[in-house]
Protein backbone atom coordinates (compact mmCIF):
# COMPACT_ATOMS: atom_id res chain seq x y z
CA UNK A 1 0.00 0.00 0.00
CA UNK A 2 1.34 3.34 -1.16
CA UNK A 3 2.07 6.01 2.08
CA UNK A 4 0.25 9.01 1.80
CA UNK A 5 2.44 12.34 2.67
CA UNK A 6 0.84 15.22 3.90
CA UNK A 7 3.13 18.31 4.25
CA UNK A 8 1.99 21.06 6.92
CA UNK A 9 5.00 23.44 6.52
CA UNK A 10 4.82 26.56 8.81
CA UNK A 11 6.80 28.91 10.59
CA UNK A 12 9.62 27.01 12.48
CA UNK A 13 11.33 29.78 13.58
CA UNK A 14 14.61 28.65 14.94
CA UNK A 15 17.54 31.11 15.97
CA UNK A 16 20.66 30.02 13.78
CA UNK A 17 23.98 31.11 14.31
CA UNK A 18 26.64 31.56 10.87
CA UNK A 19 28.57 28.32 10.31
CA UNK A 20 30.75 27.64 8.20
CA UNK A 21 32.22 24.10 6.47
CA UNK A 22 31.68 20.83 7.61
CA UNK A 23 32.70 21.77 11.24
CA UNK A 24 29.51 24.08 11.20
CA UNK A 25 30.81 26.29 13.81
CA UNK A 26 30.05 30.04 14.13
CA UNK A 27 30.88 32.26 11.02
CA UNK A 28 33.51 34.27 11.69
CA UNK A 29 31.22 36.81 10.74
CA UNK A 30 29.30 37.62 13.25
CA UNK A 31 30.58 39.64 15.50
CA UNK A 32 31.36 37.76 18.77
CA UNK A 33 31.52 40.85 20.90
CA UNK A 34 28.04 41.40 20.53
CA UNK A 35 27.13 38.48 22.12
CA UNK A 36 29.46 38.55 24.66
CA UNK A 37 29.50 41.34 27.64
CA UNK A 38 32.57 42.39 29.72
CA UNK A 39 32.09 41.75 33.63
CA UNK A 40 33.23 44.33 35.40
CA UNK A 41 34.34 43.94 39.28
CA UNK A 42 30.70 45.15 40.59
CA UNK A 43 29.67 42.22 38.75
CA UNK A 44 27.71 44.31 36.50
CA UNK A 45 27.38 43.42 32.95
CA UNK A 46 28.23 45.92 29.55
CA UNK A 47 25.63 47.34 26.95
CA UNK A 48 26.07 44.73 24.28
CA UNK A 49 27.16 46.74 21.05
CA UNK A 50 25.25 46.87 18.34
CA UNK A 51 26.24 44.82 15.46
CA UNK A 52 25.82 46.17 11.54
CA UNK A 53 24.39 44.50 8.62
CA UNK A 54 26.08 41.07 8.15
CA UNK A 55 25.40 37.14 8.39
CA UNK A 56 23.93 36.55 11.96
CA UNK A 57 21.52 33.90 12.25
CA UNK A 58 21.63 30.23 10.81
CA UNK A 59 24.61 28.46 8.83
CA UNK A 60 26.55 30.20 5.63
CA UNK A 61 26.24 27.24 3.62
CA UNK A 62 23.22 24.41 3.03
CA UNK A 63 24.39 21.11 3.46
CA UNK A 64 25.72 19.80 0.37
CA UNK A 65 22.52 17.58 -1.33
CA UNK A 66 22.86 13.76 -1.57
CA UNK A 67 19.89 11.88 -3.11
CA UNK A 68 17.38 12.43 -0.97
CA UNK A 69 14.62 15.22 -1.46
CA UNK A 70 15.11 18.26 -0.07
CA UNK A 71 11.75 20.34 1.62
CA UNK A 72 12.38 24.21 2.78
CA UNK A 73 10.01 27.04 3.75
CA UNK A 74 10.82 30.41 3.51
CA UNK A 75 8.94 33.89 4.24
CA UNK A 76 10.21 35.97 1.44
CA UNK A 77 8.35 38.80 3.11
CA UNK A 78 6.06 41.59 1.07
CA UNK A 79 6.99 39.35 -2.23
CA UNK A 80 4.46 41.86 -4.66
CA UNK A 81 5.37 42.13 -8.32
CA UNK A 82 5.41 45.06 -10.44
CA UNK A 83 1.41 44.73 -11.71
CA UNK A 84 -0.97 46.84 -10.10
CA UNK A 85 -3.60 45.11 -8.44
CA UNK A 86 -6.65 47.43 -8.30
CA UNK A 87 -8.28 45.36 -5.42
CA UNK A 88 -4.99 46.94 -3.20
CA UNK A 89 -5.13 50.75 -2.51
CA UNK A 90 -4.82 53.39 0.00
CA UNK A 91 -2.75 51.89 2.96
CA UNK A 92 -2.56 48.43 1.38
CA UNK A 93 -1.91 49.79 -2.02
CA UNK A 94 0.77 46.74 -3.49
CA UNK A 95 2.60 49.30 -5.57
CA UNK A 96 3.91 50.95 -2.53
CA UNK A 97 5.77 46.98 -1.80
CA UNK A 98 6.45 46.41 -5.66
CA UNK A 99 9.93 43.99 -4.79
CA UNK A 100 12.85 45.87 -6.13
CA UNK A 101 15.87 44.23 -8.54
CA UNK A 102 18.33 44.37 -5.76
CA UNK A 103 15.95 41.99 -3.15
CA UNK A 104 14.61 40.38 -6.20
CA UNK A 105 17.73 38.96 -6.55
CA UNK A 106 18.94 38.48 -3.41
CA UNK A 107 15.85 36.41 -2.59
CA UNK A 108 17.05 34.07 -6.17
CA UNK A 109 20.85 33.66 -4.56
CA UNK A 110 19.43 32.46 -1.18
CA UNK A 111 17.24 30.27 -3.25
CA UNK A 112 19.38 28.85 -5.39
CA UNK A 113 22.06 28.33 -2.45
CA UNK A 114 19.18 26.42 -0.86
CA UNK A 115 18.67 24.36 -3.80
CA UNK A 116 15.29 23.16 -2.28
CA UNK A 117 13.71 20.22 -4.48
CA UNK A 118 10.43 21.48 -3.07
CA UNK A 119 10.20 25.23 -1.93
CA UNK A 120 7.15 25.89 0.16
CA UNK A 121 6.84 30.04 0.45
CA UNK A 122 4.65 32.83 2.33
CA UNK A 123 4.09 36.18 1.70
CA UNK A 124 3.89 36.05 -2.32
CA UNK A 125 1.35 38.31 -3.84
CA UNK A 126 -0.20 36.07 -6.33
CA UNK A 127 0.45 32.76 -9.23
CA UNK A 128 1.16 35.62 -11.45
CA UNK A 129 3.91 37.48 -9.35
CA UNK A 130 5.64 33.85 -8.48
CA UNK A 131 5.43 33.02 -12.04
CA UNK A 132 6.99 36.17 -13.44
CA UNK A 133 9.93 35.85 -10.21
CA UNK A 134 10.63 31.79 -11.45
CA UNK A 135 10.66 32.69 -14.93
CA UNK A 136 12.93 35.81 -14.43
CA UNK A 137 15.63 34.90 -12.07
CA UNK A 138 14.62 30.95 -11.17
CA UNK A 139 14.71 29.67 -14.96
CA UNK A 140 17.60 27.27 -14.09
CA UNK A 141 16.19 25.83 -10.54
CA UNK A 142 14.08 23.13 -12.34
CA UNK A 143 10.56 24.15 -10.58
CA UNK A 144 8.78 23.07 -13.35
CA UNK A 145 5.38 23.46 -11.18
CA UNK A 146 4.57 26.53 -9.23
CA UNK A 147 0.94 26.74 -7.33
CA UNK A 148 -0.27 29.58 -5.54
CA UNK A 149 -4.08 30.74 -4.42
CA UNK A 150 -5.50 33.57 -2.76
CA UNK A 151 -6.00 32.79 0.83
CA UNK A 152 -8.10 35.61 1.85
CA UNK A 153 -5.73 38.05 3.54
CA UNK A 154 -6.49 42.17 3.46
CA UNK A 155 -3.10 42.60 2.35
CA UNK A 156 -3.21 40.92 -0.54
CA UNK A 157 -0.45 38.14 0.50
CA UNK A 158 -0.86 34.03 0.06
CA UNK A 159 1.44 31.05 0.46
CA UNK A 160 2.73 29.67 -2.23
CA UNK A 161 4.91 26.14 -3.52
CA UNK A 162 7.54 25.95 -6.38
CA UNK A 163 8.51 22.25 -6.94
CA UNK A 164 10.43 20.00 -9.14
CA UNK A 165 7.68 17.24 -9.03
CA UNK A 166 3.96 17.08 -9.70
CA UNK A 167 1.83 19.50 -7.66
CA UNK A 168 -1.64 17.87 -7.14
CA UNK A 169 -4.88 19.27 -5.70
CA UNK A 170 -4.09 22.47 -4.64
CA UNK A 171 -6.79 23.80 -2.53
CA UNK A 172 -7.49 26.86 0.14
CA UNK A 173 -9.95 27.07 3.12
CA UNK A 174 -11.35 30.65 2.66
CA UNK A 175 -14.87 29.98 4.31
CA UNK A 176 -13.77 27.16 7.02
CA UNK A 177 -14.82 28.45 10.47
CA UNK A 178 -12.56 28.54 13.37
CA UNK A 179 -13.85 27.68 17.32
CA UNK A 180 -13.89 30.66 18.68
CA UNK A 181 -15.91 32.15 21.73
CA UNK A 182 -18.63 33.83 19.16
CA UNK A 183 -19.68 30.29 17.79
CA UNK A 184 -19.86 28.97 21.13
CA UNK A 185 -22.96 31.25 21.56
CA UNK A 186 -24.59 29.63 18.51
CA UNK A 187 -24.32 25.89 18.39
CA UNK A 188 -26.60 25.31 15.54
CA UNK A 189 -24.21 27.46 13.31
CA UNK A 190 -22.30 24.83 11.32
CA UNK A 191 -18.76 25.87 11.86
CA UNK A 192 -16.93 23.12 9.02
CA UNK A 193 -16.64 24.05 5.25
CA UNK A 194 -15.47 22.57 1.87
CA UNK A 195 -12.27 24.24 0.70
CA UNK A 196 -12.97 26.98 -1.64
CA UNK A 197 -10.40 28.19 -4.80
CA UNK A 198 -12.74 30.99 -5.43
CA UNK A 199 -12.15 34.74 -3.97
CA UNK A 200 -11.95 35.65 -0.23
CA UNK A 201 -15.61 36.40 0.41
CA UNK A 202 -14.52 37.92 3.89
CA UNK A 203 -10.91 40.22 4.03
CA UNK A 204 -11.95 41.73 7.09
CA UNK A 205 -8.86 42.23 9.34
CA UNK A 206 -9.93 40.64 12.88
CA UNK A 207 -12.07 38.16 11.67
CA UNK A 208 -11.66 35.83 14.48
CA UNK A 209 -14.20 33.44 13.05
CA UNK A 210 -11.38 32.95 9.97
CA UNK A 211 -8.06 31.93 9.15
CA UNK A 212 -6.36 35.44 8.75
CA UNK A 213 -4.56 33.71 6.58
CA UNK A 214 -5.86 30.08 4.52
CA UNK A 215 -3.23 27.68 4.36
CA UNK A 216 -2.35 25.92 1.27
CA UNK A 217 -2.88 22.54 0.81
CA UNK A 218 -1.43 20.22 -1.86
CA UNK A 219 0.01 17.17 -3.07
CA UNK A 220 2.96 16.31 -4.27
CA UNK A 221 3.61 13.28 -6.87
CA UNK A 222 7.33 11.57 -6.97
CA UNK A 223 8.41 8.95 -9.07
CA UNK A 224 7.13 5.53 -8.32
CA UNK A 225 3.73 6.41 -6.85
CA UNK A 226 5.29 8.16 -3.53
CA UNK A 227 2.64 11.38 -2.64
CA UNK A 228 3.26 14.07 -0.01
CA UNK A 229 0.25 16.16 1.29
CA UNK A 230 1.76 19.48 2.93
CA UNK A 231 -0.27 22.14 4.18
CA UNK A 232 1.43 25.70 3.92
CA UNK A 233 0.76 27.79 6.55
CA UNK A 234 0.97 31.25 7.91
CA UNK A 235 -0.15 31.47 11.14
CA UNK A 236 -1.95 35.69 12.59
CA UNK A 237 1.04 37.65 13.54
CA UNK A 238 1.05 40.24 16.33
CA UNK A 239 1.47 40.01 20.30
CA UNK A 240 -0.01 37.38 23.13
CA UNK A 241 -3.40 39.39 22.22
CA UNK A 242 -3.71 37.07 19.13
CA UNK A 243 -3.25 34.22 21.15
CA UNK A 244 -6.50 32.98 20.85
CA UNK A 245 -6.35 33.16 17.07
CA UNK A 246 -3.55 31.44 16.44
CA UNK A 247 -4.67 28.51 18.77
CA UNK A 248 -8.04 28.81 16.72
CA UNK A 249 -6.09 28.39 13.26
CA UNK A 250 -3.88 25.56 15.12
CA UNK A 251 -6.77 23.68 16.31
CA UNK A 252 -8.64 23.71 12.78
CA UNK A 253 -5.44 22.71 10.73
CA UNK A 254 -4.66 19.69 13.30
CA UNK A 255 -8.32 18.32 12.62
CA UNK A 256 -6.96 18.52 8.59
CA UNK A 257 -4.40 16.38 9.52
CA UNK A 258 -6.29 14.01 12.05
CA UNK A 259 -8.57 13.71 9.28
CA UNK A 260 -5.78 13.17 6.47
CA UNK A 261 -4.17 9.94 9.73
CA UNK A 262 -7.83 8.47 10.27
CA UNK A 263 -7.48 7.37 6.47
CA UNK A 264 -4.12 6.14 6.98
CA UNK A 265 -2.68 6.41 10.55
CA UNK A 266 1.17 6.05 8.99
CA UNK A 267 0.40 9.03 6.31
CA UNK A 268 2.89 11.41 5.61
CA UNK A 269 2.18 14.79 6.49
CA UNK A 270 3.96 17.89 7.11
CA UNK A 271 3.01 21.21 8.32
CA UNK A 272 5.43 24.08 7.52
CA UNK A 273 5.66 27.96 7.10
CA UNK A 274 5.67 30.50 9.59
CA UNK A 275 3.45 30.16 13.17
CA UNK A 276 4.15 33.31 14.37
CA UNK A 277 5.17 31.17 17.78
CA UNK A 278 7.70 30.34 19.74
CA UNK A 279 9.38 26.61 20.80
CA UNK A 280 6.72 27.10 24.29
CA UNK A 281 4.16 28.96 23.44
CA UNK A 282 0.68 27.67 23.85
CA UNK A 283 -0.10 27.49 19.86
CA UNK A 284 3.27 25.57 19.05
CA UNK A 285 2.67 22.67 22.55
CA UNK A 286 -1.02 22.27 20.79
CA UNK A 287 1.14 20.75 17.82
CA UNK A 288 3.05 18.92 20.08
CA UNK A 289 0.44 17.60 22.22
CA UNK A 290 -1.48 16.18 18.99
CA UNK A 291 1.24 13.59 18.43
CA UNK A 292 3.15 15.75 15.30
CA UNK A 293 6.91 15.87 15.51
CA UNK A 294 9.11 18.84 15.51
CA UNK A 295 11.75 19.05 12.32
CA UNK A 296 14.25 20.71 14.55
CA UNK A 297 14.72 17.51 16.30
CA UNK A 298 16.45 16.25 13.24
CA UNK A 299 19.11 18.62 13.48
CA UNK A 300 22.58 17.74 13.62
CA UNK A 301 23.79 15.09 16.28
CA UNK A 302 26.61 17.45 17.11
CA UNK A 303 24.21 20.13 18.09
CA UNK A 304 22.00 18.13 19.95
CA UNK A 305 24.31 16.83 21.86
CA UNK A 306 25.88 19.77 23.32
CA UNK A 307 22.22 21.09 23.77
CA UNK A 308 20.83 18.12 26.13
CA UNK A 309 23.91 16.53 27.70
CA UNK A 310 26.17 20.18 28.39
CA UNK A 311 24.20 21.99 30.98
CA UNK A 312 27.05 24.02 32.35
CA UNK A 313 27.66 25.46 28.39
CA UNK A 314 29.35 28.76 28.77
CA UNK A 315 26.58 31.69 27.21
CA UNK A 316 28.78 32.45 24.58
CA UNK A 317 28.65 29.18 23.28
CA UNK A 318 24.89 28.55 24.05
CA UNK A 319 23.93 32.03 22.12
CA UNK A 320 26.07 30.29 19.13
CA UNK A 321 23.79 27.07 19.62
CA UNK A 322 20.57 29.14 19.44
CA UNK A 323 21.54 31.33 16.86
CA UNK A 324 22.19 28.86 14.57
CA UNK A 325 18.56 27.97 15.07
CA UNK A 326 16.99 30.92 14.58
CA UNK A 327 14.71 32.15 12.22
CA UNK A 328 13.86 35.30 11.84
CA UNK A 329 15.81 38.51 12.82
CA UNK A 330 14.06 39.88 15.72
CA UNK A 331 16.35 36.66 17.20
CA UNK A 332 13.10 34.44 17.32
CA UNK A 333 12.31 31.07 16.80
CA UNK A 334 8.93 31.23 14.40
CA UNK A 335 9.25 29.15 11.31
CA UNK A 336 8.84 25.43 12.04
CA UNK A 337 8.65 22.02 9.62
CA UNK A 338 5.94 19.83 11.64
CA UNK A 339 5.70 15.93 10.82
CA UNK A 340 3.37 13.20 10.71
CA UNK A 341 5.15 10.06 12.54
CA UNK A 342 4.88 8.37 9.15
CA UNK A 343 6.88 11.07 7.33
CA UNK A 344 9.40 11.59 10.30
CA UNK A 345 10.69 7.35 9.97
CA UNK A 346 12.04 8.99 6.11
CA UNK A 347 13.55 12.10 7.53
CA UNK A 348 17.42 11.95 7.31
CA UNK A 349 18.57 12.22 10.38
CA UNK A 350 20.77 15.97 10.83
CA UNK A 351 19.19 16.82 7.53
CA UNK A 352 17.66 20.10 9.54
CA UNK A 353 19.15 23.57 8.91
CA UNK A 354 17.92 27.21 9.17
CA UNK A 355 20.26 28.89 6.22
CA UNK A 356 22.10 32.62 6.66
CA UNK A 357 20.94 35.82 5.24
CA UNK A 358 21.83 39.30 5.49
CA UNK A 359 20.53 40.76 8.73
CA UNK A 360 20.18 44.70 8.00
CA UNK A 361 21.89 45.07 11.52
CA UNK A 362 20.67 46.64 15.16
CA UNK A 363 19.83 50.29 13.53
CA UNK A 364 17.87 49.21 10.71
CA UNK A 365 14.27 50.37 11.79
CA UNK A 366 11.56 48.10 9.14
CA UNK A 367 8.95 50.75 9.27
CA UNK A 368 11.09 53.92 7.77
CA UNK A 369 14.42 53.03 6.67
CA UNK A 370 15.51 51.37 3.35
CA UNK A 371 16.90 47.23 3.94
CA UNK A 372 20.80 47.24 2.89
CA UNK A 373 22.09 45.84 -0.54
CA UNK A 374 21.96 42.37 -0.22
CA UNK A 375 19.08 42.13 2.24
CA UNK A 376 16.21 39.36 1.27
CA UNK A 377 13.85 39.10 4.00
CA UNK A 378 13.19 39.34 7.76
CA UNK A 379 12.83 35.21 7.79
CA UNK A 380 15.41 33.09 7.14
CA UNK A 381 14.69 29.83 5.13
CA UNK A 382 14.33 26.14 6.87
CA UNK A 383 14.93 23.22 5.35
CA UNK A 384 14.91 19.27 5.68
CA UNK A 385 15.91 16.01 3.57
CA UNK A 386 14.27 13.34 3.38
CA UNK A 387 14.58 9.80 1.62
CA UNK A 388 10.92 8.29 0.30
CA UNK A 389 10.11 4.83 1.20
CA UNK A 390 7.47 2.20 0.45
CA UNK A 391 6.73 3.40 -2.85
CA UNK A 392 6.28 0.22 -3.82
CA UNK A 393 3.82 -3.08 -1.88
CA UNK A 394 5.98 -4.57 0.19
CA UNK A 395 5.89 -8.35 1.59
CA UNK A 396 3.36 -9.06 4.49
CA UNK A 397 6.79 -9.49 7.00
CA UNK A 398 8.53 -6.29 6.21
CA UNK A 399 7.98 -3.48 8.95
CA UNK A 400 8.53 0.39 8.13
CA UNK A 401 11.52 1.89 9.59
CA UNK A 402 10.39 3.32 12.94
CA UNK A 403 12.51 7.12 14.17
CA UNK A 404 14.18 7.04 16.99
CA UNK A 405 12.08 8.40 19.69
CA UNK A 406 14.32 10.13 21.52
CA UNK A 407 14.76 12.27 17.82
CA UNK A 408 10.92 12.90 18.34
CA UNK A 409 10.58 15.12 21.09
CA UNK A 410 10.70 19.03 21.97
Amino acid sequence: MLKHTSFFIGSFALVVSITLGASQSANPTTTQSAKQTDTKDSGQKSAKPKQGPGLRYGIADAPKKTKAIRLAAYNIQNFFDRVDDPTLSGEWDDMKLTVLDDRAESLAKVIHRLNADVLFLEEVESKEALAWFRDTYLKDMGYVYLESLDAGYYRGVEQSVLSRFPIKNPRVFLDTKLATASDDDNPEEDKSAAPSQGNASNKVPEDQSKFQRSPLAVEIEFPDGYMLTAYVIHHKAGGEKYNDHREAEAAKIIEFVKADLSKNPDANVVIVGDFNSTPLSPCRKMYKDAGLLNGYDYRSVADRSKQEKDKSMPDAERDALRDRYTTHESGRAIDYIILSKGFANEIVPGSFFVLSTLHPGDAYDWKKDKPPAGYSSDHYPIAIDFTPKDVKPKPANTKDAKSDDSQAQD
